[in-house]
């Protein structure tokens, strides 16, 4: 981890896997209290004020991104397992789940593109100019 905190900082969390364990409880009890709300990270430093220690946004942010870049991808995993399953029980609406996981988890739609390039008689002249 980087210490690039000021001093008098206390670190939040002492180490990635925790800010992990974190979120996925407070993932899990979404899930047990019916998908009533979302996977939002304010909502998840509220979360933390009641059953850890006062986190904001801010905080949640440089521990992802700064201090445990490698645990960002299963941050976001565990976000879309969460909004995924709550659309497909009913529980979000479908088109706001597909936005917030488009900019959320980076999700994207693809297109699949075939083509079939054959080169008859094509001939490639290169110039090269000094």
């Amino acid at each position: 981890m980087s210490d690039t905190r000021s001093v008098g900082k206390p670190k939040k969390f002492e180490s990635g896997e925790e800010i992990i364990a974190l979120w996925r409880a407070y993932c899990e009890e979404i899930k047990a209290n019916g998908f009533t709300s979302a996977p939002t990270q304010t909502a998840f430093c509220s979360w933390l004020k009641e059953r850890h220690s006062e986190a904001d946004r801010r905080t949640i942010y440089n521990y992802l991104n700064e201090y445990f870049p490698n645990l960002k991808k299963e941050f976001e995993r565990i976000r879309s397992d969460t909004v995924v399953e709550g659309t497909m029980l009913g529980k979000y609406n479908a088109t706001m789940s597909i936005f917030a996981l488009k900019n959320w988890c980076d999700w994207k739609d693809k297109q699949e593109i075939e083509q079939d390039i054959t080169a008859k008689g094509l001939e490639v002249t290169i110039n090269v100019i000094d």
